[in-house]
């Protein structure tokens, strides 16, 4: 399967895999858990015509940030608090192409509410409407941008994450597939494996590790209740 374009290539694992022990995952949902690439396009397409904006430049800055970061950033001179509730409408009105990413279900339930968190940039609403559609769970330590004062890639979320779950940053590991996901995680002092499998064009070379997408990832509830993630490709 090809790599996305633009950054490192898939890390080459040994034959038994990679072991990578921790207390609890905390992931982020887009890209990560759940595909929303084309409502996302759709999305964000839209509201950069509505406002003439640089496609690009939107997309690559815009990745893992809140909306509210993103139209302080791009659209300083609108209502910031009307622009952010049109982009969320533009979300949640699409649905088409929202799917789970392969091996979410699977690796999702086999673990404990106090073994994983959501860590999204999106708003609660938006979060939920998406975990609902792909038939995902919302865990208990659910964080969204309604939760925090500063986004991605402020460290912030992840460190509400790990405090609600009553652990160490360094004993979590995150998954994400944003180079602003990606800071905030490492920036908090966690491990970080980027799912690559939508990463399109960004670099996301600065994890700890890249897999292709969740059926990579296997999980172990050892007896002392941690976890052991073994990465690995999928035969085919």
């Amino acid at each position: 399967m090809p790599a996305p374009a633009h950054r490192k290539d898939l890390t080459v694992f040994p034959e038994e895999g990679v072991i990578v022990t921790c207390k609890a995952i905390l992931s982020d949902l887009d890209g990560t858990l759940v595909d929303s690439t084309i409502c996302v396009d759709y999305a964000v397409e839209t509201w950069a015509a509505e406002h003439n904006l640089d496609l690009k430049e939107l997309v690559q800055k815009a990745h893992g940030r809140r909306s509210l970061d993103i139209v302080e950033m791009f659209t300083p001179h609108l209502d910031a608090e009307a622009e952010v509730a049109h982009l969320e409408q533009l979300e949640t009105s699409c649905v088409k192409g929202l799917v789970a990413i392969d091996g979410a279900a699977e690796l999702v339930s086999r673990l404990s509410p106090h073994h994983f968190a959501v860590v999204t940039s999106g708003s609660n609403k938006l979060a939920t409407h998406r975990l609902s559609h792909t038939k995902l769970p919302i865990p208990k330590v659910f964080i969204t941008a309604d939760d925090v004062t500063s986004g991605k890639p402020n460290p912030e979320p992840y460190l509400l994450a790990a405090e609600r779950l009553g652990l160490e940053p360094n004993q979590c590991v995150v998954f994400e597939d944003s180079p602003n996901g990606i800071k905030a995680a490492k920036t908090a002092g966690m491990k970080v494996i980027a799912i690559g499998v939508h990463s399109a064009d960004h670099d996301i070379s600065a994890a700890d590790f890249i897999v292709h997408d969740l059926t990579w990832i296997t999980v172990r509830v050892k007896p002392d209740t941690s976890l052991e993630l073994t990465l690995k490709p999928v035969k085919i």
